[in-house]
């Protein structure tokens, strides 16, 4: 006699067979998509890129090579994707002008993901995370060395030398008012003067022993003006002698955050140093280039330049090597990513080739070629 389950097993067999088969046709189908890309191979992806070292460079040869130009390079290769490189100005809004108005299909460069670009465009999984760094000179030197460096600056000698002109002013209205009836400013006109000088010296830096003191009421007028003039005279002179030295021994210890609103901070117009300095109200020395904001920096004229990690270890490796540093840490955290137009299909290839080989993209970290 037949057991009655089993009129209920074969339909059951018959239909996880079937859908073995179709799961595993869909898996292949997939599979397939993704390896061989779904985008028309007769039609070049139009690759837009700019100078920007160290992530796109042109090189000698014409070949476009950086670390944004070359993994470009390796995962069109790997997805059998045709493209042609096309130069844009340097400017990122025309890049961005270009790809919403499909000029180019995909911006290869040194582009760090931002609000506002999220707002236009759609971004790659990053190949690159990094940040914003400051840029400084080479060799800090010792506290009394800095003070040896400020005194020798000529516009030390220039302040001290109007200090002492105001000093000698003060005395000599007190010595004519005083030389007559006081004996303390009376007798020669080299013991009268001097006496004065004395005076005027001793009650500008407040010590005022009192041993000389005026009489008459336009030596005292005198004197009540010098006294409030030498508080403040002296209270700026000591402040800049401050600051003065810690300028000249602006090293790695004061490139902090809560400290670049107290020294000489230089930055690149329009560029993400620049916008991060402006948004939190720290004024900044602008300039047109990174080059030239360095070279400033080499030269003085200002203490410290803030940019992007990457270009400032690329520009100061290539031209201010042993002159200038780059600190360690991280203002703003950037992550570089390839933009497209949001909806494109060669965004979700290039994103799964990516997730994929996650391992090979912490090279692009260390490009020590660059």
């Amino acid at each position: 006699m037949l057991n009655p389950n089993k009129k209920t097993l074969l339909p059951k067999a018959l239909l996880s067979f079937l859908f073995f088969l179709f799961s595993f046709h869909l898996l292949f189908f997939c599979s397939a998509e993704v390896s061989s890309h779904p985008i028309k191979t007769h039609i070049k992806i139009r690759v837009a890129t700019r100078n920007d070292p160290p992530f796109s460079i042109r090189g000698m040869d014409g070949e476009w090579e950086g670390i944004a130009a070359d993994l470009w390079k390796r995962i069109a290769a790997d997805l059998n994707i045709p493209y042609e490189f096309i130069e844009m100005p340097g400017d990122q809004q025309a890049l961005v002008r270009s790809l919403l108005d499909k000029k180019v299909d995909v911006v290869v460069t040194g582009m760090g993901i931002n609000i506002e670009l999220l707002k236009k465009l759609a971004f790659s999984y990053p190949f690159l995370s990094s940040g914003l760094g400051v840029a400084y000179r080479s060799s800090p030197i010792s506290s009394l060395q800095a003070v040896f460096r400020f005194m020798l600056n000529p516009e030390f000698a220039t302040v001290v030398c109007g200090m002492t002109f105001l000093t000698l002013i003060a005395g000599f209205f007190v010595w004519i008012f005083e030389r007559k009836k006081n004996p303390h400013f009376g007798g020669s006109f080299i013991h009268g003067i001097g006496n004065a000088f004395w005076w005027a010296a001793v009650t500008m830096t407040t010590i005022g022993y009192g041993d000389k003191v005026p009489k008459t009421v336009g030596g005292r007028t005198v004197a009540m003006i010098w006294m409030f003039v030498g508080v403040v005279l002296l209270s700026f002179f000591t402040a800049w002698i401050t600051a003065g030295v810690a300028l000249e021994k602006v090293s790695l210890d004061i490139v902090k955050a809560k400290d670049l609103s107290q020294i000489r901070i230089a930055a690149v117009k329009n560029s993400m140093g620049s916008s991060y300095l402006r948004k939190r109200q720290i004024r900044a020395i602008l300039f047109d280039t990174l080059n030239g904001a360095l070279e400033a920096l080499k030269e003085k004229k200002v203490d410290a330049v803030l940019s992007e990690l990457e270009q400032l270890r690329y520009v100061i490796q290539k031209e201010f090597g042993g002159e200038l540093e780059v600190s360690e840490k991280t203002f703003l955290r950037i992550d570089y990513a390839f933009a497209f137009r949001p909806g494109e299909e060669i965004l979700q290839l290039v994103d799964t080739w990516m997730v994929s080989h996650l391992n090979e993209l912490k090279i692009y970290e260390n490009h020590e070629r660059y």
